[in-house]
């Protein structure tokens, strides 16, 4: 005869308490770790997104009061490169402090309708102010000096995404070295 401690309904019972106690916490602890996620997403999310351009005269005194390259991204809604452009190194770039005395990051939208106030204070739609500098490709990188003079080679399109990172940090180099 087994003692009553001992006995097989009592043995099961406290198995069961345990395990549903161990989920119950470990439940816990899965739902306290994706909080604090979604919750620092969010946060970021929110308070970082492409700038865009209306007045170019403002974007190149703070470039030049700060020895900025403006970098500038042209874009359409509905480029899904561009917002891959966005999502894999602008927005990185936004929130790297070391960019931070390097580059001025903007966006100049191609989408129908839309204006922009150039480096001499005239205002003309983002297409025309595209045109003037050979843009008709989204998204296409724009390395340019306070007086709006590209002083690094271009990037067109997204290609080969483990190598883009360096050829931006590249045309920036170049760029800073022509300021």
């Amino acid at each position: 005869m087994l003692p009553a401690a001992e006995s097989p309904q009592r043995t099961e019972s406290y198995l069961c308490r345990q395990r549903v106690g161990f989920i119950c916490l470990l439940l816990v602890l899965i739902c306290a770790l994706l909080a604090s996620k979604l919750a620092s997403g969010a946060a970021v999310n929110n308070v970082i997104s492409m700038q865009q351009v209306a007045d170019l005269r403002v974007e190149a005194e703070i470039a030049r009061a700060n020895k900025l390259v403006l970098m500038l991204e042209f874009s359409r809604d509905d480029c899904p490169y561009c917002r891959k452009l966005e999502a894999l190194f602008l927005l990185p770039m936004q929130r790297n402090t070391d960019y931070d005395d390097k580059i001025l990051i903007r966006m100049i939208s191609l989408d129908d309708y839309e204006t922009v106030i150039d480096f001499e204070g005239q205002t003309l739609t983002t297409n025309e102010f595209a045109a003037r500098y050979g843009v008709s490709l989204t998204p296409t990188l724009l390395f340019l000096n306070a007086d709006g003079v590209e002083i690094s080679e271009r990037l067109v399109g997204i290609w080969s995404e483990d190598f883009y990172g360096v050829f931006i940090d590249d045309r920036i180099d170049t760029a800073r070295g022509g300021l």
